[in-house]
């Protein structure tokens, strides 16, 4: 029974004195610091003008690999997060925004309807627009402002 305890105490206190690498960024002029752990969802932007958007595995202390591609951390210009629920939500509001502008367009069209169509129009145009937003303007870490590097945690 004892050797039973002692294996498994072993086996949940491993993790806790493991140490994970991790990406830090940290803004040249400030004492700002961001991190990202491994199978963070990103986007990297490259200074070729590649994007790739996956799952982050570091590889070595220059080397990260995303989409199944390795990029070097002095090629990378831009990298941001990009969590899966806020693209659907962000992808489910330019939807409904479309759904809504069409039928204020629809409905402009129609003699009694026009004030409820540019209604429709205009609270369609604004919930695209935030859509949009909420899709495109995450926190970016450009490489002119933050410097990149792999730690370990």
């Amino acid at each position: 029974m004892r050797e039973i305890l002692l294996i498994c105490s072993f086996v949940f206190c491993l993790p806790l004195f493991a140490q994970q690498q991790v990406l830090e960024m940290s803004k040249t002029r400030t004492d700002k610091v961001r991190t990202f752990k491994e199978n963070k969802r990103i986007k990297v932007k490259t200074t070729e003008g590649v994007k790739y958007i996956g799952r982050l595995h570091i590889v070595d202390n220059n080397t990260i690999k995303v989409e199944g591609f390795n990029i070097e951390l002095h090629r990378i210009t831009n990298i941001k997060s990009r969590s899966i629920g806020a693209g659907i939500a962000g992808t489910g509001l330019i939807i409904f925004g479309s759904f809504l502008t069409l039928s204020g367009g629809l409905l402009h069209m129609w003699p009694n309807q026009q004030q409820t169509g540019n209604g429709l129009l205009t609270a369609g145009a604004i919930i695209v627009s935030s859509g949009i937003f909420f899709n495109e303007f995450a926190r970016n870490q450009r490489s002119n402002k933050w410097t990149y590097k792999i730690i370990e945690e």
